[in-house]
């Protein structure tokens, strides 16, 4: 498979995705290759913003992710 043809993939299955969360984690991946990351700060960010979402409710128990990835298997 070549760059054009992965790439293609990508988008196709990238336009496909309607969760929210996911998209953004993606998107933080990308990112990363654009400038060069402090780990520390980024880490004590990423911490910061965890705990938020834990206070406002934005998280998912064990059971849900397991029934989630019992879904994506039947797709």
């Amino acid at each position: 498979m070549n760059t054009l043809e992965l790439k293609t993939i990508l988008i196709s299955e990238i336009e496909k995705i309607d969760d929210n969360q996911f998209l953004s984690a993606l998107k933080t991946i990308l990112d990363s290759r654009k400038t060069p990351i402090n780990y520390s700060e980024r880490y004590n960010e990423d911490l910061k913003v965890a705990e938020e979402d834990i206070q406002n409710g934005n998280y998912y128990s064990h059971n849900e992710i397991k029934d989630q990835i019992e879904q994506w298997k039947k797709k």
